[in-house]
């Protein structure tokens, strides 16, 4: 503690060493959020660690915005726009960019009707019915979509979707289908209660009521599940199980759960299959191996491999899709692309190696990808040439 009081003073002062400069952003970055009430000596002294990153960001703005690229779009004047502080942490470079706080609405209402503008994603799902037929969720009116048998498909005020069971009542129990493109996300709330939150470039396939002893669905791409409990009609418990379709080389994988909070990552582009548990207990399968996953642990399944790999769960990492964000730790250039690709609906190409270009981050999903690029190609590592939608990634 003395150590850090010290590194405090000296970095206030304006005279910090590297490492007591390293030292204090990971203490101020390790913090509660604003929302959660801090003491008020603490919090004037975080006010005042604040401006001083502030005061280095401008300086640093200045030192280098000659000895940027000004190719394209990229330019000095676009990066002063955003707030951006660089810091050394763990070997790799911390970006954090902070939305700009004043963007009128004719600017949104540019960004949004200019033709071939790449924007960022938003509230997007088709919705297709048992009988093939499709709903535009993002166009649809609020209320009664359709009905399915003796479910209610209802499209509520938050643009979520949710399916009202009344009862089976012998019904045939029918499937549906809700895909959001590259570009789209999605609410759902399931006949039992169980709220889905599906990521870009995803399904998910679920009856239409839940009559059997388990509750069964299946998940392209990724979701984030809230399962409600269930009681079966003979007072037993009713498992809810998410498939994992196979492809190429991965093996169909099932979740198997009760009451729970989980993440499930199964894009085909990715490298391995990842199920993260915020709460409850999980068990995964692929039929040659098997392991239960504990609260705070994640379980990856690699492209290739037939047995589970347990590790520990970086929630703010792995939830930040859901929460609006983009964070990355030390994560790979074409691991950051992917998900770019996934959100703004582009395409991206590679000049040169960049399997060694890693860099860490936190970026609202709600910012222009010009300026979320300028951010990424200001640590000095990388370049960005962007022709339409297509973005061309050099390592530097």
């Amino acid at each position: 503690m003395q150590e850090l009081q010290e590194a405090i003073n000296h970095y206030l002062a304006g005279n910090a060493t590297p490492e007591e400069q390293q030292l204090v952003n990971k203490w101020y970055y390790s913090l509660p959020d604003d929302l959660i009430e801090i003491p008020a000596g603490e919090q004037a002294l975080r006010e005042k660690i604040r401006d001083r990153i502030h005061l280095r960001l401008q300086q640093t703005i200045h030192e280098n915005a000659p000895a940027l690229p000004s190719r394209g779009f990229f330019t000095a004047t676009r990066l002063a726009a955003a707030i951006l502080v660089m810091i050394g942490m763990a070997g790799a470079t911390w970006f954090f960019l902070e939305m700009r706080k004043r963007t009128t609405a004719k600017q949104i209402a540019q960004n949004n009707t200019t033709p071939g503008k790449v924007i960022p994603g938003g509230n997007k799902a088709v919705l297709t019915l048992a009988n093939g037929d499709t709903i535009l969720l993002d166009n649809a009116d609020n209320g009664l979509l359709s009905r399915q048998g003796n479910t209610k498909v209802i499209k509520l005020n938050n643009g979520a979707l949710t399916y009202q069971a009344s009862g089976s009542n012998g019904a045939a129990v029918s499937w549906n289908t809700i895909t959001t493109p590259r570009g789209g996300q999605y609410r759902i709330t399931l006949p039992d209660g169980t709220d889905v939150w599906l990521n870009a470039a995803s399904s998910l396939r679920f009856p239409t009521a839940f009559t059997g002893p388990v509750r069964e669905v299946s998940l392209a791409g990724e979701g984030y599940f809230e399962v409600r409990p269930s009681i079966a009609g003979n007072g037993r418990k009713m498992p809810f199980i998410v498939k994992v379709a196979g492809y190429q080389h991965r093996d169909e994988m099932k979740v198997r759960v009760l009451g729970t909070k989980f993440n499930i990552m199964a894009y085909n582009d990715e490298a391995a299959v990842s199920t993260s548990l915020l709460e409850g207990s999980v068990a995964a399968s692929n039929g040659a191996d098997s392991v239960m996953i504990k609260p705070g642990q994640r379980a990856n399944l690699p492209n290739g491999q037939s047995r589970f790999k347990l590790g520990t769960a970086d929630f703010k990492e792995i939830l930040a899709w859901k929460n609006g964000e983009f964070r990355f730790r030390e994560a790979g250039i074409k691991d950051i692309m992917r998900q770019l690709c996934r959100w703004y609906d582009v395409e991206v190409a590679y000049k040169g190696d960049a399997s060694q270009v890693k860099l860490s981050g936190l970026i609202p999903k709600t910012e222009d990808i010009c300026v979320l690029l300028d951010a990424l190609q200001a640590t000095g590592k990388v370049h960005f040439d962007m022709k339409g939608r297509i973005i061309t990634v050099q390592p530097l």
